[in-house]
């Protein structure tokens, strides 16, 4: 006897199995009827279409009846081993069907109709309920008689057919029974026809076949993943998913049958939602293609986004950028990570950026949008507020980290230390400490002549590290002497962010040196001038320069350098009785020239004025000439020529008189100038010339 297989409860199967059976197998809108068989015989099936709605776990075989009304064992039995090789249902005892037959049939009934069917059934608690008859029928235009064979199965619980089947067989040799020794071959032909008809209608789960045995599931990114022990193949040669979106949904074919040709079977759904829950079943089909009652569904949740990103850290006083960490997704479908930024911690945030690489766990935000900067383009000294997310390889976002935030650099911090040195010729010296910003690149100089400005940048130096600036002015425009100047410096970084202001310094330059004084000139001195003057007070002068001039407001010709401390000097080779202005200047060492000295007049010595009253007189001696003694008191000597083209000199003397001894001849006439010499040998120019005849001789016409 077969024991029955473990009951599973109905309301559960059927839930899944009605719209497993809508979408799986072929619309039926009438009952399916087989053709007849190739040898003559003829099969006829016809299935009702609720028939595939019910799962029959308990079958009662009421005994088959012959045409007597008598129960036929060898039919029975031979029907219900063929029935019971199809396994489609789990069949109770035969002896059950047996001894109701036996208790509640008298032999008077020729049929077991529909109503004893649902009564037996009710009785014994089986839902279907199997009857049968054979008769032995004779063609009316022939001898020869046939078997005719019948079978129904009755649902006792709603009273309605689920099947029938009929064929015929010929009977035996002698033609009077219908127990023929081929009744088993004819009975398993008939049932596979009923098995293909059930299974065109939809009828195809038997609670004898196991379920598939589920080795394990998997929920991924937008898939899942089920895996089988596979059967032997006798019992499944493919296996069936079927997917719904509630355990009380329509199940959906989820792609086609897998066969039973490898281990482990690996059974996948894709294109699936994100973290969502499917449900499944899975569903064997042998080789006539019967499934096992389908399981309760699997629920299978898909993968959600990745996890949020964690340790999220932002480093602030970058210039113009902030730099992000965080620690790498241990999710090992994490592509890459998402940045976004705001400058608000309420939002909203916009993506700046993404990451490539499940390993990356650094970003620099420089700001940029378009084109290229070694440098970011953050605004200075601003708060920036991010968020990261990881993101799958199929773009798919976690939630957002946690916010943090950092602060961009500012301008660089002002230059300190600044000193400013006095007393330079025309420049002044700076000096300051350098940045401690690595991002400066250099310092703006500003100067003015007033404490309060307005100050102009005067020059920019390249380099953190330089501490040192000499202002020395500019082309055509130098520093003034003596005069104080007010300075104060900017830092300057590599993305041209001046600081605030240093404080501010002041030096005043050198003076120059101060006029000369003192200056002292020498009058009448042969063909030179001497000059002397009082040395200045500068301890540096290294020199005085003499500037003269032919007329008092133009001493513009330099005539002579003195080395210091000399206070002395001698204008040589100048003309006689010649009037200058001379003007004396000191320079400094630095050379800086000094303030000019007051103009002062010089004059070189004069030549003698020719001599006066020159006459001439005729003595026994000769001819004595006579004139006036010059006013010069360095007279040394008067020289005496004789007057004409080609004058003379007769004598010199040291007197105002001269005899000029000569016989004269009668009628002879002499012409004589005089000129004087004074000691430095300065000689006048010649008197008015003196002219004398000697009386007799011819007259002169």
């Amino acid at each position: 006897m077969n024991s029955m297989p473990p009951h599973r409860p109905l309301s559960a199967a059927i839930a899944i199995l009605l719209p497993i059976l809508l979408m799986l197998l072929l619309p039926a809108a009438g009952p399916a009827r087989e053709k007849p068989a190739p040898a003559g015989d003829t099969i006829r099936v016809e299935v009702s279409p609720k028939a595939r709605t019910t799962i029959y776990s308990r079958v009662l075989v009421l005994p088959f009846l012959d045409r007597d009304g008598q129960a036929n064992t060898m039919l029975t039995r031979a029907f219900y081993q063929a029935l019971q090789q199809a396994r489609k249902y789990p069949l109770l005892p035969l002896e059950t069907g047996q001894e109701w037959y036996d208790k509640h049939i008298d032999g008077s009934r020729a049929l077991l109709d529909r109503e004893t069917a649902v009564r037996a059934g009710r009785e014994i608690r089986a839902r279907g309920v199997i009857t049968g008859t054979s008769t032995l029928e004779s063609h009316s235009d022939s001898s020869s008689t046939v078997c005719r064979y019948q079978a129904a199965m009755t649902d006792a619980q709603t009273e309605k057919p689920v099947w029938s089947l009929s064929f015929s067989a010929p009977p035996d040799a002698a033609g009077t029974s219908c127990d023929t020794p081929g009744l088993r071959e004819i009975l398993d032909q008939a049932i596979r026809r009923l098995v293909a008809g059930m299974v065109r209608q939809g009828d195809i789960y038997s609670p004898l076949l196991p379920d598939p045995k589920v080795l394990a599931t998997q929920g991924e990114i937008r898939k899942i993943r089920i895996v089988l022990r596979p059967d032997p193949p006798h019992i499944y040669s493919a296996y069936q998913l079927l997917r719904a979106d509630r355990p009380e949904g329509v199940f959906h074919v989820v792609a086609g049958p897998v066969a039973n040709d490898h281990a482990p079977i690996v059974l996948k759904d894709e294109n699936l939602k994100d973290a969502t829950t499917y449900y499944y079943t899975i569903i064997g089909l042998n080789a006539e293609g019967m499934a096992n009652v389908p399981a309760p569904p699997l629920a299978i949740t898909t993968t959600g986004p990745p996890a949020p990103v964690s340790r999220l850290h932002a480093s602030g006083n970058g210039l113009r950028s902030v730099r992000l960490l965080w620690e790498p997704s241990q999710d090992p479908t994490v592509t890459g990570y998402v940045i976004y930024r705001s400058s608000s911690r309420s939002g909203p945030y916009e993506k700046i950026a993404v990451v490539n690489g499940h390993d990356q766990q650094t970003y620099t935000d420089l700001g940029r949008t378009k084109g290229f900067s070694r440098y970011g383009r953050l605004r200075d000294n601003t708060v920036y507020y991010y968020i990261v997310r990881a993101r799958n390889y199929v773009n798919v976002e976690s939630a957002d980290s946690r916010i943090v935030s950092a602060l961009t650099k500012g301008a660089p911090p002002p230059p300190t230390g600044l000193k400013a040195i006095d007393h330079q010729p025309r420049q002044v010296p700076l000096t300051w400490s350098a940045s401690p910003d690595p991002d400066v690149k250099g310092y703006a100089i500003f100067r003015s002549e007033r404490e309060d400005g307005p100050f102009t940048q005067i020059d920019f130096v390249s380099g953190r590290l330089r501490q040192e600036f000499v202002d020395q002015g500019t082309w055509g425009q130098p520093l003034a002497d003596n005069t104080r100047y007010f300075y104060r410096l900017q830092a300057v970084n590599v993305v041209d962010v001046n600081s605030e202001n240093s404080a501010t310094v002041s030096a005043t330059t050198k003076p120059v040196p101060t006029a000369v004084t003192g200056v002292r000139a020498s009058h009448n001195l042969y063909r030179s001038v001497e000059l002397s003057w009082q040395p200045n007070p500068e301890p540096d002068i290294t020199r005085y320069e003499i500037f003269r001039g032919t007329i008092e407001d133009n001493t513009t010709r330099k005539v002579g350098t003195v080395p210091a401390p000399a206070t002395r000097f001698t204008d040589t080779y100048l003309p006689d009785g010649a009037i200058y202005w001379y003007r004396i200047r000191a320079i400094d060492v630095d050379g800086l020239e000094g303030a000019m000295s007051r103009v002062i007049q010089a004059t070189t010595k004069p030549v003698p004025a020719p001599p006066a009253g020159l006459s001439a007189r005729l003595t026994a001696d000769g001819i004595l000439l006579e004139w006036q003694k010059n006013p010069e008191q360095d007279i040394q000597r008067y020289e005496i020529v004789t007057a004409g083209f080609l004058a003379t000199q007769v004598g010199q003397t040291a007197e105002p008189s001269f005899l000029y001894r000569i016989t004269p001849e009668p009628g002879q006439e002499f012409r004589f100038q005089v000129r004087a010499v004074d000691s430095d040998g300065l000689k006048s120019p010649y008197s008015a010339p003196v002219a004398i005849r000697v009386p007799g001789g011819p007259e002169r016409k």
